[in-house]
């Protein structure tokens, strides 16, 4: 991305707001003694730094874009290269967002350019952090400088936005994953071995970000004037459904967040769950509440990014009822050999899911947010019943339970 902004920006400074108030108190004081003199040079001053400021204003051309996507919490160093397009010597730059999200925060920037001569670049890393997942539009920074006096800042700005994505925090769960089965039904129309190993030919499909280029067909190619590749069935691939309880009573719901811990927990589990089975594993479904999202005809490679883009936007919802989430599963389950289930607190209607998906041969592992001393699962003989773990919301967010 390379742009020339023509929008000017101006603001007063620390040093500047304190000089105005300097000005106001001496007219102020000129009232009851002869200060005029002392009133005008200081109105002078101010007014020969606005305008000379004005005059060398600089003309920089700022190339850069923001990351695609990020992850909650994590510092990310962002590069821009600044160009000096003007006929004069530019002083003290330095680049920042000037309406930054609420939910991202920019960390204090020491990157400032002394001096950019007319024609020479330079580089400037500008450091942010979010704080809270979710999709965002972002203006772009602000090249400004205070030169020559420091009372005003000039600087180039535009009303253009880029989209950012922020992703719920995730990372390896291996331990919590050493009962998955590594086996699934003999009955099962998705059957059990070693991926990818001797798949059935289906056809073509037009070539998209991720695929492997060794499938590229060129007969196909030449024929559409468009790359195309051949797609085959994972016959051997444990394909995996995720199911995401994204309902909240009324008590755990914030009116400033819209969230609470406990489901900002669930999410960055069911995150990391993906992360951790998406090498031995296909990941067919994902169920977060009422919505169901495919990946079937997606490739593996690109099926974890649109997972974690999901969950970057997902929101609770109030006292969702876990029945509903039968009915979109109760048809697909024949062709899914592991369920992971991602619930928040325990509820007795999770048993007939876990009852269905056991009925229908799927191997199921469980995690329940809560405190193991607050969540009564009731558990009885069933063979699900063996597979669940209880989590604190504290270990989740603070990461207590990864195991890198």
């Amino acid at each position: 991305m390379i742009r020339m902004d023509t929008k000017l920006h101006i603001c007063m400074t620390d040093a500047g707001k304190m000089v105005l108030r300097g000005i106001a108190f001496v007219a102020l004081a000129a009232l009851v003694v002869p200060a005029f003199g002392v009133l005008s040079a200081l109105l002078s001053f101010f007014l020969m730094a606005l305008v000379v400021g004005f005059i060398l204003r600089p003309g920089i051309q700022v190339s850069g874009n923001l990351p695609d996507r990020i992850v909650v919490n994590h510092t990310v160093q962002l590069r821009y290269l600044l160009k000096n397009i003007g006929h004069f010597p530019a002083y003290n730059l330095c680049l920042r967002f000037d309406a930054l999200p609420d939910a991202i925060e920019q960390v204090e920037n020491r990157h400032v350019v002394s001096r950019l001569g007319p024609g020479e670049t330079a580089e400037v890393i500008v450091i942010i952090r979010p704080k809270q997942r979710g999709y965002y539009r972002i203006k772009h920074p602000v090249c400004q400088t205070s030169f020559p006096f420091g009372l005003f800042s000039f600087g180039i700005s535009c009303d253009n936005q880029e989209k950012l994505i922020v992703l719920p925090a995730f990372s390896l769960l291996r331990d919590l994953f050493v009962r998955l089965n590594p086996q699934v039904r003999s009955d099962s129309s998705v059957l059990a071995g070693r991926l990818g190993a001797f798949p059935e030919y289906a056809g073509n499909r037009p070539f998209l970000p991720g695929d492997s280029q060794r499938r590229i067909d060129a007969r196909a190619w030449a024929r559409l004037a468009a790359p195309a590749t051949k797609e085959y069935h994972e016959n051997f691939d444990n394909c995996t459904v995720l199911v995401l309880d994204t309902g909240l009573p009324k008590s755990q719901l914030t009116l400033k967040s819209n969230a609470s811990k406990e489901f900002e927990a669930a999410i960055s589990l069911c995150a990391s769950a993906a992360y951790t089975i998406n090498d031995y594993c296909l990941i067919d479904l994902l169920l977060a509440g009422s919505d169901l999202y495919q990946f079937t005809n997606w490739p593996r490679k690109m099926r974890l990014d649109k997972i974690h883009e999901i969950l970057a936007g997902i929101e609770p919802i109030m006292d969702y009822a876990p029945e509903q989430m039968k009915p979109l599963l109760v048809d697909r389950l024949h062709r899914i050999s592991e369920v992971v289930f991602v619930l928040n607190g325990w509820k007795h209607a999770y048993c007939q899911l876990l009852e269905l998906a056991d009925q229908a041969g799927c191997h199921s592992t469980v995690f329940v947010i809560g405190e193991s001393g607050e969540v009564e699962l009731g558990r009885n003989k069933l063979t699900w019943a063996e597979n669940i773990q209880i989590l604190s919301p504290n270990e989740i967010l603070t990461e207590q339970v990864i195991c890198l």
